[in-house]
């Protein structure tokens, strides 16, 4: 809807606000109302001052009174320093950033002229400026990136007035942008201002620092040659007006840092200076997640509940993952998988691993395509549970009750924290749950009594259906099936109490092992994110030690099974 059909009330005020101004004082000229391409409400000024007439025009935003007016110049001139670009608009004291609903098309005239004024007013104070320009914004226009982290900034500084040293460039070409960092630098090849691991492209470069009171060249071939043979390095120089070839040059002055490149494209070679990011060093995890970079996580299932879950450890920092999945991805799991499109075809499990390196760089990932509990060789099966054995934490997101039975045996068996979670069909919530040893009972027991919980309030647990997994019939009407957002919210939950269980292991931040959410009013759900905390009985050990008699027992069971071995270890030395 057009604001001003919708409220002709502010248009007419808008209009008595400018033409009382134009009563009020004398260096406002040549008022005139109309609608200018597209409907928009606009008005054509003009600003007396010194002699001067400024023609300007201000155009009332489609979102107005939410959005402030564009005031610029009519004839497409730069009129001042405080505008974006020639002939942009006038950067005023009412801006989007600070913009009222109270404020109107009066004041903006005002505010123009006050601007007008104190630029040409050489006499009068400067103009404050009040651009915040951010990071993004500085860079919108920028698509060959250096970035800078703060120990590479300090050792290019440290280089002698004159002298160069040798570095290695790291390259990628990610979202339409190259990016470009120091990767190696005195032999240190973990300089990187990204993760590495990563898909990128290493080369040679130089680092020049320039002698005191040098300027920074342009951007050009010439100038940059030019500068390098009054240097004196002349194998550099011949390089830089060479007909082809690539070049990455970083240079040093006494007030910046310079990133010049060259590649050849198009039949054609090109010369640029890349845009300076300056990487701050900093973690944006809470201190005590340091441990997980020593922590390995085993994952059984890689679906929609597992692929964000090992993404979420990962990006949490655990550093070595078993990934435990027979299953393909297909287009139809693109819905509520991590995945993407390219990973169609392929195995879940070494999809998942290439979208892990993609998020941290190098990581340890082993993956089995191995249907735990399913149709395996005895061997396959066998072979996974002493990988998963291995692990530091055992994830169950297969919401299938065989593949559970497995799991919570080896988490039994070699005393590993144990969580799994589940999506109740039809995306209603779901649940999560986490066991220790010498916290909560074993594995089995638990589960038992989160289904005799269940029970205990008139309707069984509503668990992923299996031939559709997450739906469940609504009436004689579509099934209703859960979507990627309800998928991520269990998952969340899963994966925050998988990094409680491996940085607080005695100390837990959950009060209870085990939670029913809700997305949905059904079931026991009375409203949308309500949450039942579920209770545990029993916090013995899960193994008990052997006594005398029953490890004699098993030292006997072992020499009936290897007498030969026994028997030589019972000769007599000679």
């Amino acid at each position: 809807m057009i604001w001003w059909l919708e409220n002709p009330a502010r248009a007419r005020s808008e209009r008595q606000s400018v033409a009382d101004l134009a009563e009020r004082v004398s260096w406002l000229r040549g008022v005139r109302w109309y609608l200018s391409e597209g409907a928009a409400f606009a008005v054509d000024f003009e600003i007396e001052y010194n002699g001067d007439t400024i023609p300007l025009t201000m155009t009332y935003a489609e979102f107005h009174p939410n959005a402030p007016p564009i005031v610029l110049p009519r004839d497409g001139s730069r009129l001042s320093s405080h505008q974006y670009g020639a002939g942009g608009n006038l950067c005023l004291e009412y801006r989007a950033d600070n913009w009222e609903t109270t404020i109107i098309g009066a004041m903006m005239i005002e505010s123009a002229r006050r601007l007008i004024v104190g630029e040409r007013d050489g006499d009068g104070p400067e103009l404050p400026s009040a651009h915040a320009v951010s990071l993004g914004q500085s860079v919108r226009g920028s698509y060959f990136r250096f970035l800078l982290t703060q120990a590479t900034e300090e050792r290019l500084k440290a280089i002698e007035p004159g002298q160069s040293i040798e570095i290695g460039i790291a390259e990628k070409y990610h979202a339409e942008t190259f990016t470009v960092t120091v990767a190696e630098i005195d032999g240190v090849v973990d300089a990187r201002a990204w993760p590495a691991g990563i898909r990128e492209t290493t080369k040679r470069g130089l680092a020049i620092r320039l002698p005191q009171g040098t300027a920074m060249p342009a951007a050009a071939q010439e100038s940059i040659a030019n500068l390098l043979g009054d240097l004196g390095f002349a194998p550099l120089r011949e390089k830089a007006i060479a007909a082809s070839g690539d070049m990455d040059l970083v240079l040093v002055s006494d007030t910046e840092i310079a990133h010049f490149y060259a590649y050849d494209g198009s039949q054609k070679r090109y010369f640029g200076r890349s845009q300076i990011l300056k990487v701050a060093a900093s973690s944006r995890l809470p201190d005590d997640y340091a441990v997980l970079a020593g922590k390995s996580a085993g994952i059984v299932g890689c679906g929609s509940l597992g692929s964000k879950v090992a993404a979420m450890l990962a990006r949490a920092g655990v550093r070595k993952f078993t990934l435990v999945d027979d299953d393909v991805m297909f287009a139809e799991n693109l819905g509520r998988n991590e995945l993407g499109a390219a990973a169609v075809g392929a195995h879940k499990a070494d999809a998942v691993r290439g979208r892990l390196i993609e998020i941290v760089g190098t990581i340890d990932v082993t993956v089995r395509r191995v249907a735990l509990g399913g149709q395996e060789s005895a061997d396959s099966t066998d072979s996974v549970m002493s990988a998963l054995r291995d692990c530091d934490i055992i994830i169950d997101a297969s919401a299938d009750a065989h593949c559970f039975n497995f799991c919570a045996a080896v988490a039994k068996e070699s005393l590993k924290p144990f969580v799994w979670g589940e999506v109740f069909a039809g995306g209603i919530g779901g649940l999560v749950a986490r066991v220790r040893s010498s916290h909560e009972p074993e594995p089995q027991a638990a589960r038992n009594q989160i289904n005799g919980w269940c029970n205990s309030h008139g309707v069984p647990a509503p668990l992923a259906g299996v031939s559709v997994p997450y739906a469940a019939a609504v009436g004689s009407g579509d099934p209703l099936v859960a979507d990627d957002a309800e998928v991520s919210v269990i998952a969340g939950h899963l994966a925050r109490l998988a990094t409680d269980a491996l940085t607080r292991p005695e100390d837990s931040a959950f009060p209870v092992p085990a939670y029913a959410i809700g997305l949905r009013t059904a079931w026991i759900f009375s409203q949308p994110f309500e949450t039942w905390p579920i209770e545990l009985a029993g916090s013995e050990p899960w193994k008990v030690e052997q006594d005398p008699a029953s490890v004699a027992e098993s030292l006997a069971l072992l020499r009936e099974l290897m007498p030969k071995a026994f028997d030589d270890h019972d000769q007599p030395s000679k």
